[in-house]
């Protein structure tokens, strides 16, 4: 007997020391949330927050303060927890519930000082510490999911009312039929608006280069006028000489609309329009297997993506719209309408030799995973042997290739180019993974993934999605710009990873797909808080350096003036060469030459004179010993005359 009752009275100290342990949980999860919200709202107030953050610099007072803004904050959620329990006799359900509901602002306390960095001057620990948190946060973000299939309000999306609901069952059916399609459009739209906007802006502001834009525009400008693939800008030459250096031939397609208006100003808006139009066709592929919401959500992750805001604002190019083509066509793949597919295909492959990998890559996954395999062979044997054909025997009989330098550290004795490069890749993956272990490779992995949450990563085949950009990319060896999201290159990862990510949304379940969904609306808000230009800053990183996003100061309205005086007194048919950010605004004629590489031959020259570089002085110092004259003069432009070039009369005004 006494031993019955001695088991019984150790059988209940058991059980309340577990319901001890239970109630201990939430009620000290709850004392965590409080302290973390507490330690964020204090730095919030810090006006020294990036020094603190970056230095761990603050004042004993400060630090107190802080200190003290999390004890309130711990004793503020201990009380809020003591009160649910004991609050009209309240069961640990509500608490348990009420902790996990709020489970995501245990890590509110790191927010205010990662926001608080430089994203620019302390980017791979930015990258390191986004990283950390989105594997913090997504844990936490399925204990908040998970409580909603106990809560009948939540697990319906509605909130609670009696008036509320009938509202919401007389509108849900139109909102569900247009909303988002409309809402899609209009994000659309307005990016293109946006970008087009602040892109023409920076053109306004001389912030274009002639690496990329007025190389593009001069191409463009002579395949107008019947000259295929001739770039005086890059290249001397005549016919076909530009395609050594890309093979860029759906310079065609858009040939049409830059014929509307035949300058560089077009190819950015061009540029702005194909990339926002892309939202469009993502949605459409996401909406076949997820909630018109969530495909919402996924095309705002795009629209805010940094790598392609970098894209977007570095000059014209033809990787991002080559991201725009394939979307449509993985869109058009998707719905079978196959007449399409092939034509946005061609596109795509047509903008540069460089982007049928990512498509043969496209093609290896749908036989990987069994589903229209045919099409996938297909896919996979055209984009290898166009790529085959172009990069080692069309390109090469044009001549050398102009990017071989970018892979070096590749090359095997004796063989310089692209062949040697794969060489390497195939006999030797170990040199190969060893190029790809530097901190700026980690930086920009980071950078590419952690806005996305590595969403296209956690399904093995869709992992794929990530080698079309890693090829061109990441590989390459001793080159900065490609492992920097200010340039182009961002772009070749876009139209691959993004669908990718709502592939593998679709194959979660409910909880893990809403916490993923909400990591990713952390990951990504955060990213472009630090790299990304919407909303627009006072400064933005972009390519060769900085740029500003206010209006034109009256310097380079006059500028801007001088220039287009300066260009309308040279004849359309002679040789005109040009200081770097000048000559974007005037490479839409047959002959234009880049001033940095040699004056010599030119029948014009047009430089500014408030900030030119060395290398562009002395080219105007050797041309004027060689005899040209000064024809037209501001105080900050010059345009230069070769003796007996056709044109106006020599200016009596000296430079």
């Amino acid at each position: 007997m006494t031993t019955r009752l001695d088991g019984e009275v150790v059988k209940e100290t058991r059980v309340a020391d577990r319901e001890l342990g239970a109630l201990a949980r939430p009620m000290g999860g709850m004392a965590l949330i409080g302290a973390s919200v507490g330690l964020a709202i204090g730095q919030i107030a810090n006006t020294a927050l990036p020094r603190f953050a970056a230095e761990n610099l603050a004042s004993v007072r400060g630090r107190q303060v802080l200190l003290r803004d999390l004890g309130v904050g711990a004793v503020v959620g201990l009380l809020c927890a003591v009160l649910l329990v004991f609050r009209g006799g309240a069961t640990l359900d509500r608490l348990t519930r009420t902790a996990r509901l709020l489970a995501p602002l245990v890590l509110a306390g790191l927010v205010p000082a990662l926001l608080g960095l430089n994203g620019w001057s302390d980017t791979l620990m930015v990258c390191l510490l986004l990283t950390a948190f989105i594997v913090g946060i997504e844990p936490l973000w399925r204990l908040h999911f998970s409580v909603y299939d106990t809560m009948p309000a939540l697990r319906a999306g509605l909130p609670s009312g009696r008036r509320f609901p009938v509202f919401w069952a007389r509108i849900a059916p139109a909102l569900r039929r247009r909303g988002p399609a409309v809402i899609v459009a209009a994000v659309a739209v307005g990016y293109a608006v946006f970008m087009g906007f602040l892109t023409l802006r920076s053109h306004a502001k001389f912030n274009t280069y002639n690496w990329d834009l007025a190389q593009l525009d001069n191409q463009f400008y002579n395949a107008l006028h019947g000259h295929p693939f001739r770039c005086t800008v890059l290249i001397r030459e005549g016919n076909w000489s530009e395609l050594r250096n890309h093979a860029e031939f759906s310079v065609f397609a858009l040939l049409p609309f830059y014929a509307l208006h035949p300058s560089a100003s077009t190819l950015l808006v061009l540029q702005a329009l194909l990339l926002g139009s892309a939202a469009i066709p993502l949605y459409r592929i996401a909406a076949r297997r997820l909630s018109p919401w969530l495909s919402i959500i996924v095309v705002l992750a795009y629209l805010l993506y940094p790598p392609l805001h970098g894209a977007q604002l570095f000059d014209f190019h033809f990787q991002p719209v080559a991201a725009a083509f394939l979307l449509w066509a993985f869109d058009c793949f998707d719905a079978r309408r196959m007449w399409l597919f092939a034509l946005f295909f061609l596109f795509a492959i047509g903008c540069r030799e460089d982007v049928s990998p990512g498509t043969a890559v496209f093609g290896i996954f749908l036989i990987l995973c069994g589903q229209r395999v045919r099409a996938g062979i297909v896919v996979t044997v055209v984009s290898l042997v166009y790529f085959i054909a172009m990069r080692f025997f069309i390109m090469p009989a044009v001549g050398t290739w102009g990017f071989a330098d970018t892979y070096r550290e590749l090359f095997p004795t004796g063989a310089r180019n692209f062949t040697g490069i794969i060489q390497t890749i195939v006999t030797n993956p170990l040199f190969t993974m060893r190029t790809l272990c530097t901190p700026e490779k980690l930086r920009y992995a980071l950078q590419i993934l952690a806005p996305v949450a590595f969403i296209p990563l956690r399904r093995p085949l869709l992992a794929l999605s990530v080698l079309p950009g890693t090829l061109f990319t990441l590989l390459t060896t001793g080159y900065g710009p490609t492992l920097d999201i200010g340039f182009q290159y961002g772009a070749d990862f876009v139209p691959y990873i993004f669908p990718a990510a709502a592939l593998t949304l679709a194959g979660m379940g409910r909880v893990r797909r809403r916490a993923a969904v909400a990591t990713l609306v952390c990951a990504t808000a955060i990213a472009t808080f630090h790299w990304g230009a919407i909303p627009t800053r006072a400064t933005y990183k972009s390519c060769y350096g900085w740029k500003t996003f206010e209006p034109p100061t009256a310097i380079e309205r006059r500028r801007f003036a001088a220039m287009t005086e300066l260009a309308a007194l040279v004849p359309p048919d002679v040789i005109l060469a040009a200081t770097d950010r000048e000559i974007a605004h005037v490479s839409n004629r047959l002959e234009c030459w880049n001033l940095s590489v040699g004056w010599e031959g030119s029948d014009y020259i047009l430089y500014q004179t408030l900030d030119p570089t060395e290398l562009e002085l002395q080219q105007v110092a050797g041309a004027k010993r060689a005899g040209y004259v000064v024809v037209g003069e501001r105080p900050e432009m010059v345009l230069l005359k070769r003796p007996g070039a056709r044109g106006p009369l020599p200016s009596r005004r000296s430079p």
